[in-house]
């Protein structure tokens, strides 16, 4: 995307001058880029709901949870399966955020292999592309609970 520092090696200073001119111009198109990429990722949120509507989890451009819903589901459910369907539902936002982040990257900066660009894509990654949303099985009968102590309550279907 951006070539090096031009080599002025043995060009009369015309020649020069345009050779900086035109470097200098890449530079500027090459910090646009980033400029406007760095805003859309800051933009960037992603909302993971669970499987039954109980739980919904958003996290911001960083990974962070802005929101943490339950809905009229998620009464009288088991705390523990609840804390489990909130931590999938974080890991898929985390995952998604981190797919989001190299599509946005691969669509902004021409020749995504730009060590920027791979930076901030490798960033995303170590920190989240990989968690998996394996929920923990869950006993059939925990100590002192039957089977309908497990199961939320029906939730009203959308209108």
């Amino acid at each position: 995307m951006c070539n090096p520092t031009p080599d002025l090696t043995g060009m009369g200073p015309h020649l020069v001058t345009h050779a900086l001119v035109g470097w200098t111009d890449q530079l500027q198109r090459t910090a646009d880029v980033y400029r406007g990429l760095h805003h859309q990722l800051s933009q960037l949120a992603v909302t993971e709901t669970s499987a039954d509507g109980m739980v919904r989890v958003s996290v911001d451009a960083h990974g962070v949870p802005i929101e943490l819903a339950l809905t009229d589901c998620s009464r009288g459910v088991d705390p523990a399966r609840l804390s489990a369907e909130l931590m999938t539902c974080l890991r898929r936002a985390h995952s998604t955020l981190a797919t989001q982040v190299q599509d946005l990257v691969a669509a902004s900066v021409p020749g995504g292999d730009h060590a920027a660009a791979a930076a901030i894509v490798a960033s995303y990654h170590s920190r989240f592309a990989g968690l998996v949303e394996n929920p923990p099985a869950w006993p059939a009968h925990p100590a002192g609970r039957g089977d309908d102590d497990l199961k939320p309550p029906p939730c009203p279907s959308p209108r």
